[in-house]
């Protein structure tokens, strides 16, 4: 875009916020990724501020777009570089620039505009255009428009995805398992779990998934219903032959923990059918755990940090401390 002439474009809202003005109006992708571009720290230590650029989630914007049924209502934050000689109409309420390169700095929406540059398709996107603000002030408005916003929590989306139909299997079957859980009064985890947000005392369904993902790769053809019935028959011998004695039932919600109990899993369950066939019963798996009771050190079960391996070796040592001929 060399030697560029202006362009203009009509049906521009201005707005006032206490010292701001910014204009509200609606760009083409392809102009829009043409003459916006992004300060980050690593190019410019100085007066860089945006976030390094993840090209995986611009590439994911890219293919939603392409797929024929993205739609990104929320506007682009954008503020108007003086070469760019931005000028407002009042009277025709119009906005014109020169479209060169580094025409806006982009304060908000670097991922998106990234994403309609590779996207196939081309649309017109809703921007607010700052003016006349400086460095300092650009930076400011960064630090406010990411700090006092709120991204929509990781419970909340993962309980809304069936209600999208945007669940992949893994997700589902996860899901089932976890509301039959928090449904099932016989479940050991009956009233300690919450599936839209994070509470106190209680598992969400965020780390509940977190935990039981690597347990998916076992679960084989089982139905929701026959891996409800072995899960829950581990977690009531678990409380049983461990927690309860060492009067620390508590520990089973808290997320650490429950992800080591769920690794845990992996290392008990081949016990279990080795000595009892694919028999998963609470007498079966307790066998095994009243031992580990025996033998941990509760000390070594509550954990450090945000670690849970320790806590996974700390149950398989004491598994191990079993072994008879």
């Amino acid at each position: 875009m060399t030697d560029p002439e202006r362009i203009g474009f009509s049906s521009v809202s201005l707005v006032r916020q206490g010292e701001h003005r910014f204009y509200s109006l609606t760009l083409p992708s392809e102009l829009l990724a043409e003459t916006s571009f992004v300060i980050a720290r690593d190019e410019d230590p100085i007066k860089g501020f945006q976030r390094e650029l993840d090209e995986k989630r611009a590439r994911e914007i890219a293919a939603y777009i392409d797929s024929g049924l993205g739609t990104i209502p929320s506007a682009i934050i954008l503020s108007a570089q003086l070469d760019a000689e931005l000028e407002y109409d009042s009277s025709r309420k119009s906005l014109s620039f020169k479209p060169i390169r580094k025409a806006f700095l982009i304060i908000d929406g670097q991922h998106r505009v990234y994403g309609f540059m590779l996207a196939e398709k081309a649309f017109r996107v809703p921007v607010i255009i700052y003016t006349g603000l400086s460095r300092r002030d650009e930076t400011r408005l960064f630090i406010d428009i990411n700090s006092k916003q709120r991204g929509v929590r990781a419970e909340l989306l993962l309980d809304i995805k069936k209600l999208a139909e945007y669940e992949k299997d893994e997700e589902a079957l996860l899901r089932e398992i976890f509301d039959t859980f928090m449904q099932e009064p016989s479940s050991a985890l009956y009233g300690k779990l919450s599936p839209a947000s994070k509470a106190q005392g209680k598992i969400s369904r965020s780390v509940f998934n977190t935990a039981l993902k690597p347990l998916v790769r076992v679960f084989g053809e089982k139905s929701q219903e026959e891996l409800y019935e072995i899960l829950n028959a581990y977690f009531v011998a678990l409380l049983e032959g461990v927690l309860r004695r060492h009067q620390q039932v508590d520990l089973l919600v808290n997320a650490m923990f429950f992800r080591a109990a769920c690794a845990f899993f992996l290392i008990v369950a081949p016990k279990v059918k080795d000595r009892f066939g694919a028999i998963y019963t609470v007498d079966n798996f307790h066998y095994f755990l009243e031992q580990v009771g025996g033998n941990v050190k509760i000390t070594k079960l509550k954990g450090t940090g945000s670690a849970y391996k320790p806590i996974v070796d700390a149950l398989e040592d004491a598994l191990k401390g079993t072994f008879q001929l």
